[in-house]
């Protein structure tokens, strides 16, 4: 069938999530170097939260209930505190570019659990398309040795994909009662309340923990407005017409959009690889998106 209006909405919104996620590498990068990650994180939050607070009041769009509030405190831990935070971990453990293969694992796993959990129908030419796309990925990583504890990395990363994947589809799920702010933003308030204790004990472990100067803080303003509540509200409410199996693919794009500015500002230098994998990647997500259209059996003389 044809793509309708809200589900070509609903793509344009999970791309652009993927996009401004790619962008975050570059842009958290130097903060994470200098401040801990779980305090940058919990800036995020907290940034995020104020702001989609606001917004989701002005709409009155803050109403949940009562027996929802499980589910949506599920989604806001395992999505917000375990899979950025062990995301952050193994990253740290395997090093950026192990870190970024074994994240390409998450779309396959958000079409498994959609399968599962949602019972979507998912052929097989879409299966194939999203096995390209991580090959793709991998081409484009090459093959890291990793970081100095990569096998730990790579558990920690796991952990954190299937996080991700648990709460995209469990977003999914309350979209069908709720608007994609109200699900977000109470997702996000759980997640800055239960990140807090990491935040705090990784402060008080560290020397000079918070941010200095302004253009630090312009870039923990950045990757909370930005980066979490305009991306992560797009995420959510990109999926409210998109199924699980063709939307998830569409978050390999981070790997393009890092590596792309990578190049353009930090000077980085692109191989044959990179275009090779991108390539791949690219036709990996155009076919896992397309749907082909339906032949016209009555043809001309349809009733």
């Amino acid at each position: 069938m044809p793509p309708t209006r809200s589900t070509t909405k609903g793509f344009l919104a999970l791309t652009l999530a993927s996009v401004i996620w790619g962008g975050m590498y570059v842009a958290s990068d130097a903060l994470m170097r200098r401040s801990p990650p779980f305090l940058m994180l919990e800036l995020r939050e907290a940034i995020a939260l104020l702001i989609l607070l606001i917004v989701a009041w002005r709409r009155h769009a803050l109403s949940i209930a009562r027996q929802d509030w499980v589910q949506v405190a599920i989604i806001g831990i395992v999505g917000f505190t375990i899979s950025v935070g062990f995301q952050f971990l193994g990253t740290h453990a395997a090093g950026a570019a192990l870190g970024s293969l074994v994240t390409a694992s998450s779309p396959i796993l958000i079409a498994i659990l959609g399968a599962v959990v949602l019972h979507e129908q998912v052929p097989h030419r879409r299966w194939v398309a999203i096995v390209i796309a991580v090959v793709g990925v991998a081409v484009i990583v090459g093959t890291p040795a990793g970081g100095p504890r990569a096998e730990e990395g790579v558990l920690l990363l796991l952990v954190a994909a299937a996080a991700w994947s648990l709460y995209t589809i469990g977003s999914r799920r309350l979209l069908e009662r709720y608007q994609a702010l109200t699900v977000v933003t109470w997702a996000t308030a759980v997640g800055a309340l239960t990140s807090l204790p990491l935040a705090a004990y990784a402060t008080m472990s560290t020397r000079q923990p918070w941010p200095q100067g302004l253009l630090a803080w312009g870039e923990v303003l950045y990757i909370g407005a930005i980066g979490m509540a305009a991306a992560f509200f797009l995420w959510i409410w990109g999926f409210r017409s998109v199924p699980a199996s063709r939307g998830g693919v569409l978050l390999l794009f981070q790997p393009l959009v890092g590596v792309a500015l990578g190049v353009a500002l930090l000077g980085e230098a692109i191989t044959l690889g990179t275009v090779v994998g991108a390539i791949t990647v690219a036709a990996g997500v155009v076919l896992a998106v397309w749907e082909p259209r339906a032949p016209d059996i009555l043809g001309p003389f349809e009733a």
